[in-house]
């Protein structure tokens, strides 16, 4: 006699459908973080961006069963804007949550400039990730999804962008170390998550103003196309996938023409520029958005661009060039060089700070000098002994000796021999040891404090 199977009820089907759909996001994410565990070191810990909305609640709770099987530490940061009327209750609420899960949380408070140069969408997202990418993590998860995928590209192809900008988020940034495990899912398969899961979550009132370009998109503009064509949302996604592929062929077109071309390739914040005229206009182009990008430089305009490369191409070995390219950066040349450089660097001020055994110092003017214990070169660490390090800037009169077939010379005539173009020469910081200056960047440590080989020494150096 066969064995007849009852069909399933309408109801267990439905419940069916659920659990199916529960258990393929979870498991979309426990992949996802498999994968990036065989490919790149092992992670360790993780920190989520938790606004409190129902996609970072989602991406929280699913990390957080995540962790059960996977054994890693896990953090969440909750960035308060000050935006919104409703902002600190959204910190009570992020912190209620994290509670519950036993998840530490971290609140960072930001003020806003009062000039946004990036309106306040751009501003709020960029003092965000600034606060992020100061979280000591293996990994910055965020809740990015599909629909946020298809709203950028829009954006972005609105604005005029090119192959990297419609490339719009990666799932993977390894040197941001961010991920974004949701971003092949829709808004719905998210909301179905949350409400089979009982979660509860906030509504930020911002998202309804389409005085803000994401938000009209959202809310005016991918309703008419899903309404149209169905499967839009899945189109873009692929469509941006295939041009992040593009983007990182142009970026390793760059490499290759960095290291063929460009000797100071290892120096991120100058580029060789003689021999650029040797590759073509589209390809020197490409090398630039690269080196601008390794500085963490937003993209300038094509006509900036354009007017940058002409004139490192056409200017004279002695000429005096000049770019602004944001408030805080310019392009300079000296020599075959161009080097991006911090703005307003000669109004520095005199200061003084004293080494504390820590390993890295930041400097008033935006650079930073770190300190390592090694062997057989640096400044003596026996003659360190009970003394104290002093960081300064020049004040004049400065005297140096660091090769013993060279005689002692005053700074400012070893400064003018050196190759070190003439701004960082008034930025280059002094190291002394009461009134003596034992080491100073670029030139090596003074002849009286070198070490042996086989001896304590310490390295100092000057990271710009």
């Amino acid at each position: 006699m066969e064995n007849s199977k009852k069909p399933l009820s309408s109801k267990s089907k439905a419940s069916t459908s659920k659990k199916t759909q529960q258990l393929s996001l979870f498991n979309t994410v426990e992949k996802a973080f498999v994968d990036l565990n065989q490919s790149h070191k092992k992670i360790k810990s993780m920190t989520v961006a938790l606004s409190g909305g129902i996609d970072s609640v989602v991406l929280l709770h699913l990390l957080h069963q995540l962790q059960k099987k996977h054994h890693f530490n896990l953090n969440a940061m909750h960035v308060h804007h000050g935006l919104s009327q409703n902002a600190d209750k959204w910190v009570k609420f992020c912190e209620k949550l994290c509670m519950k899960l036993l998840v530490p949380l971290d609140v960072e408070y930001i003020q806003m400039p009062q000039k946004k140069s990036l309106g306040i969408e751009g501003e709020a997202r960029r003092l965000r990730y600034e606060k992020l990418h100061q979280n000591k993590t293996d990994l910055i998860v965020l809740a990015h999804h599909e629909d946020d995928q298809a709203e950028t590209f829009l954006l972005q192809l609105i604005r005029g962008a090119g192959v990297k900008g419609l490339s719009s988020m990666a799932h993977f940034d390894a040197t941001k170390k961010l991920w974004r495990p949701l971003l092949n899912q829709s808004k719905s398969d998210i909301e179905i998550y949350a409400k089979q899961h009982k979660l509860k979550w906030i509504e930020d009132e911002s998202n309804k103003n389409i005085d803000f370009d994401r938000n009209f998109i959202r809310s005016k503009v991918l309703p008419i196309l899903k309404n149209r064509f169905n499967h839009i949302i899945k189109v873009i996604s692929r469509s941006s996938a295939h041009l992040a592929e593009a983007q990182n062929l142009l970026d390793d077109l760059a490499k290759l023409d960095l290291k063929s071309y460009l000797k100071s390739y290892k120096y991120t914040h100058k580029l060789q520029v003689k021999t650029l005229n040797k590759l073509s206009l589209i390809r020197a182009k490409n090398v630039l958005r690269y080196w601008l990008e390794l500085n963490d430089q937003l993209m300038p305009s094509k006509d900036l661009l354009d007017e940058l490369l002409r004139q490192v191409l056409t200017a004279k070995k002695d000429a005096e060039l000049k770019i602004e390219i944001s408030k805080d950066y310019e392009i300079r040349r000296y020599q075959d060089e161009i080097y991006l450089v911090r703005k307003n660097q000669e109004d520095q001020k005199n200061y003084e700070i004293f080494w504390n055994n820590q390993p890295e110092i930041l400097l008033p003017n935006g650079a930073k000098l770190t300190f390592k214990k090694v062997k057989g070169k640096g400044v003596n660490l026996e003659l360190l002994k009970n003394k104290k390090i002093k960081i300064a800037n020049r004040h004049g009169g400065e005297s140096f000796k660091p090769n013993l077939k060279r005689p002692t010379k005053k700074l400012k005539q070893l400064l003018q021999e050196s190759d070190l173009p003439p701004w960082e020469r008034e930025e280059i910081p002094l190291i002394f040891v009461g009134n003596d200056l034992v080491f100073l960047p670029h030139f090596g440590v003074d002849m009286k404090w070198q070490t042996k080989p086989k001896e304590d020494g310490l390295e100092i150096a000057w990271v710009k």
